[in-house]
């Protein structure tokens, strides 16, 4: 397993939150765990993920795949991280 931490700013925590949130059984099947989901006191948007995965080549396909291939030809408004 190794620990990954993805940072990055997002356009509004709400919406992306329910992305996010809906993406779990992608994440399930990719074998990533979030462990944690933070965001700035400063700014909602700026978003902290903390979680563990199998590998890292196992977390750099998973985040390589587009949000459209993940979620099954259904394009979505915003992508939850990026390697």
């Amino acid at each position: 397993m190794v620990t990954v931490i993805i940072s990055h700013e997002c356009k509004n925590y709400s919406d992306w939150r329910k992305v996010f949130d809906a993406d779990e059984v992608n994440r399930s099947k990719a074998g990533f765990k979030s462990t944690g989901v933070y965001h700035s006191a400063d700014n909602a948007n700026k978003i902290t993920i903390i979680g563990e995965a199998p590998s890292v080549e196992a977390i750099k396909g998973f985040m390589g795949k587009s949000c459209i291939e993940r979620s099954n030809g259904k394009r979505r408004s915003n992508r939850h991280a990026r390697c």
